[in-house]
């Protein structure tokens, strides 16, 4: 069952206001309803509680306007709607912009929230072990909230205290530069692990837990070793987190990656993978306690207002990038082995028709896809309504942990040849990304690789009909080229999952006689990474950082990625420069003006020209 914010109007109240530093320059409020009025029982504490962990579903964050507007995406996909391109959203950003400043102002929000909370942890007469469990959760979000400023702002003002007067002093707090901000994220971190349950007592990835913590502290790690702060000896201490999670012995991958995001639309737990993810609950229809996102509408595959209501409204801000798409292999053709691929990047559009109908997309059509991995047509809550819906967003996965330990590793022992256990995480991702688990873990799911002709036969006016049947699998499709009257080539259009043997291949029709061909079937190691790209931490490097596209693309990781890389601006440029290159496509010109729009200065975002007015102790990021 969900975490359910049910926030009282008490609490209301002290949140509001405590709801950005500028409610604090007018005067001393007389009517404050001061902390002795609240935070008396455990139940107090606990609505508090749930008033900080809202801060992460807020229209201002994770609920809306992080989902495909606000440029995360960077080399991964562009916006391709005019007002989101004129803003943030197409990196087209102004000191003014509206979601900056809300991205801005909404997580100082929940900073406060954390912070009234944890000076009054102690008054309620409680059970200490649960005072904890609440201390520690409130601990790592206010710690979550900073690395989420630190990484996009760079310096921020780090602020432990609600203020204690409305004076000058109080409120009028400088930057603290970005080293000192990841220093108190990773002690605030620290100390809540010891703090929090691990997750198997807790039984769902909704609630902070022990896996949760160690491993946003490996993130966290790897983004103080990178660029801007460049604290390479972090590396180490991301790939101590890193492990600590893997040998718990608890998590592992799911044994499909498409089943991993329908967890998150139908409101499945899988701790196992999903240590991590934001919670939404209803949609907003009906019910006093609904708190909806729009998660699958704002980032899914676009579909019109007040048709099919088995398939739900989206928007679909997001196409992909050509970059991204290239990344998986076969990208020449209609299918990848690859199977995150057409996941990820939705192979099809809905027609806007009642009921829906889909166009599968050309292989010339990559920009035009939507994202796939969130929806809503696998919805289960109806009916299913054109503002808000109840899926969960990830914040933390399992594969994403192998990922960091595997760049963890080859960063903290540069100049050597990647660690054994680095090579097998990276491939045990892949492993799973080709559909290798299918069948379960241990067990081989093969796809049809290659069908090689045995004779071309004779006599064919027309192209024949081939069907593979048997080897236990399904799924496969191939067709035939016929040339001066004989087959002379099959080429796989699906290659199909679950085989254990090689099927059988038949080939009728077409006016012609004699043509055979046997399959050959894909391999466990088809799926690992070439062996070239594995040779020494450069090589393996660069590996990593298409991989984690690949596998974690659309989860609003890929911006500071590239950032704390030191290849941001290369890879807009790059994709500007592949986006030149491409065949004229709907959408073009949006993929020009988003990836041309990015330059230097979009590494972080302006501090808020409201916030500049009011505090004159900021000062604003370069270029701004």
């Amino acid at each position: 069952m969900k975490i359910r914010y049910f926030i009282t109007s008490l609490f209301l109240a002290i949140g509001m206001l405590l709801s950005s530093c500028e409610k604090f320059l007018d005067t001393t409020p007389e009517d404050f309803l001061t902390p002795k009025n609240y935070y008396e029982t455990e139940t107090q504490l606990q609505y508090a509680l749930n008033g900080v962990y809202a801060t992460l579903k807020s229209s201002s964050l994770y609920g809306n306007y992080m989902l495909g507007r606000m440029g995360l995406e960077a080399d991964e996909g562009f916006s391709s709607f005019p007002n989101e391109l004129a803003t943030v959203g197409g990196y087209n950003v102004s000191t003014n912009d509206i979601k900056v400043e809300a991205f801005w102002k909404e997580l100082y929000i929940g900073i406060n929230k954390a912070n009234l909370l944890l000076e009054n942890i102690g008054k309620p007469t409680m059970d200490d072990t649960k005072r904890k469990i609440i201390e520690g959760q409130a601990l790592f979000l206010r710690a979550y909230f900073y690395f989420m400023l630190v990484r996009n702002f760079g310096d921020v003002p780090l602020v432990l205290k609600t203020p204690v007067s409305a004076s000058i002093e109080s409120i009028h707090l400088p930057r603290t530069p970005a080293k000192e901000v990841y220093e108190q994220i990773l002690l605030d971190m620290e100390k809540a692990a010891d703090m929090v349950e691990d997750i198997q007592t807790i039984g769902h990835g909704g609630k902070i837990s022990k896996s949760a913590v160690w491993g946003i502290m490996a993130r966290v790690c790897l983004h103080m070793a990178g660029s801007p702060v460049n604290e390479t000896s972090k590396y180490a201490d991301a790939k101590k987190w890193a492990e600590k999670v893997i040998s718990l012995g608890v998590h592992q991958l799911n044994i499909s990656y498409e089943d991993v995001f329908i967890n998150y639309i139908q409101d499945k737990y899988d701790y196992k993978e999903s240590i991590w993810e934001v919670e939404f609950w209803g949609n907003n229809s009906s019910g006093a306690y609904t708190s909806g996102g729009m998660v699958g509408r704002g980032n899914g595959i676009r579909y019109g207002s007040g048709l099919d209501p088995a398939i739900g409204y989206a928007v679909g801000y997001t196409h992909p990038s050509i970059y991204l798409y290239n990344l998986y292999d076969s990208s020449d053709k209609l299918y990848s082995y690859d199977q995150r691929r057409d996941w990820a990047i939705a192979p099809f559009k809905y027609n806007n028709v009642n009921p829906a109908t889909k166009t599968y997309h050309t292989t010339t059509e990559i920009s035009q896809r939507n994202v796939g991995k969130f929806r809503r047509e696998y919805e289960i809550l109806t009916p299913k309504v054109d503002g808000y819906t109840p899926i969960n967003f990830p914040l933390l996965r399992y594969s994403d942990v192998l990922l960091m330990y595997a760049e963890a590793d080859v960063m903290a022992n540069p100049g050597v040849e990647p660690g054994t256990l680095a090579k097998e995480y990276i491939n045990e991702v892949r492993r799973r990304g080709y559909g290798k688990y299918l069948n379960g873990v241990g067990n081989i799911s093969e796809s049809v690789k290659a069908i090689q002709i045995t004779s071309g036969g004779t006599g064919y006016t027309g192209t024949p009909t081939v069907a593979i049947t048997g080897g236990g699998g399904s799924g496969a499709t191939a067709v035939a080229v016929v040339s001066g009257g004989a087959i002379t080539a099959i080429n796989i259009t699906n290659p199909g999952i679950k085989f254990t043997s090689a099927p059988v291949i038949t080939i009728t029709g077409g006016g012609g006689t004699g043509a055979s061909a046997t399959a050959v079937l894909t391999t466990l190691t088809d799926a690992d990474a070439p062996a070239n790209d594995m040779i020494d931490d450069r090589a393996f490097m660069d590996l990593i950082q298409k991989e984690r596209a690949r596998e974690l693309s659309f989860e609003l990781l890929r911006k500071g990625d590239l950032v704390r890389w030191g290849i941001f601006v290369d890879q807009m440029s790059y994709c500007k420069i592949l986006t030149l290159a491409a065949p004229a496509y709907s959408d073009r010109n949006n993929a020009l003006t988003y990836y041309t729009n990015a330059s230097a200065r979009d590494v972080v975002w302006p501090i808020p020209a409201n916030d500049m007015g009011v505090n004159p102790k900021l000062e604003q990021n370069t270029g701004w």
